[in-house]
């Protein structure tokens, strides 16, 4: 039997691979859903075969992905080699704001999720896409510092090897 988080990395890669192959419309449609979702969501949980009580995560999951996901997107966001902690810190979020997202919990964590997604957003980066549902199902935070912590560790030093 496979461990859930196979299932959760499995439904994370397909969804964002589905907003690719989504009209412009419909990518549109997901990024302003509320919860009432929209087809391209609502297709997948039928798809997937989503559990009921998973819905809301995935509906926030969904529209995060099909805002980082450039209207004329012809491939998916997902990048296994791309941490979501490492695109974080690339893209400039500062540390106390990580530091409150990871103290966050509840509607305030998604909240300041979706914030910082938003601000990534603009720079069409890849990432990792089962590292956005892993926290957006309140899993594995401390990868989230990890990964950031180590891109800030390694931009100094990458600098200077530079100059």
């Amino acid at each position: 039997m496979p461990e859930p988080s196979d299932d959760l990395a499995r439904c994370a890669v397909a969804i964002a691979a589905a907003l690719a192959a989504a009209d412009s419309g419909e990518r549109a449609a997901a990024r302003r859903m509320d919860e009432g979702g929209a087809p391209v969501f609502w297709r997948q949980v039928a798809r997937l075969k989503l559990p009921r009580w998973q819905e809301t995560g995935w509906l926030r999951f969904t529209r995060m992905v099909a805002i980082l996901t450039p209207a004329s997107a012809r491939q998916t966001v997902h990048d296994s080699n791309q941490s979501l902690g490492a695109v974080l810190a690339a893209a400039g979020v500062s540390e106390h704001r990580l530091a409150r997202l990871l103290a966050a919990r509840g509607a305030a964590r998604d909240a300041a999720l979706e914030r910082a997604i938003r601000m990534v957003a603009s720079a069409g980066p890849k990432l990792n896409v089962v590292d956005l549902a892993r926290l957006v199902f309140g899993c594995d935070r401390n990868r989230l510092a990890r990964t950031y912590y180590e891109r800030l560790d390694h931009a100094p030093s990458e600098k200077s090897e530079d100059a």
